[in-house]
């Protein structure tokens, strides 16, 4: 069972007839009687716009009626003369205390000349436990002590 297209009138799928179209799938049919959504871009914020799918009638209401308008519009935006309250003075500033690092010279040490062997953070604990466990040398300690400056 098929219908005829009321543009060109050639018959139209029985599918298509049954979805309620009256009009074929030719490009110059579609052209003139395709109906579909209206998309519209409602700006948000800068980040984004917001879209609406309605018919066009409802958009224009919605519009008319403000409800795509900026919400913040006029409120806070107004300047306000804040009293400035100086700042106290305090006495004079004492100088950094220069910063000691947390490992002893040995440490250190063995770990520059494990290191300068090409050896990782991690191999150089591995060794350095095996050959020197009283020092302590840990993963962490090597990436600091590489971290750091040479005393």
């Amino acid at each position: 069972m098929s219908t005829d297209c009321i543009g060109c009138g050639r018959g139209i799928p029985a599918e298509r007839a049954e979805l309620g179209y009256t009009y074929c799938t030719a490009p110059a049919c579609q052209a003139e009687y395709r109906r579909g959504p209206t998309v519209t871009a409602v700006a948000v914020n800068k980040s984004g716009d917001a879209f609406r799918v309605a018919e066009p009638d409802e958009i224009a209401r919605r519009a008319a009626a403000g409800e795509f308008d900026r919400k913040d519009t006029g409120l806070g935006t107004d300047p306000v003369d804040v009293p400035r309250v100086p700042a106290q003075r305090r006495g004079p500033r004492r100088p950094p205390r220069p910063v000691t690092p947390s490992w002893t010279p040995a440490q250190e040490k063995v770990i520059r000349l494990y290191a300068d062997m090409g050896l990782s953070p991690r191999r150089i604990a591995e060794r350095a436990r095996e050959n020197t466990p009283r020092l302590g040398i840990t993963e962490a300690l090597a990436v600091r002590v590489l971290s750091g400056l040479r005393r």
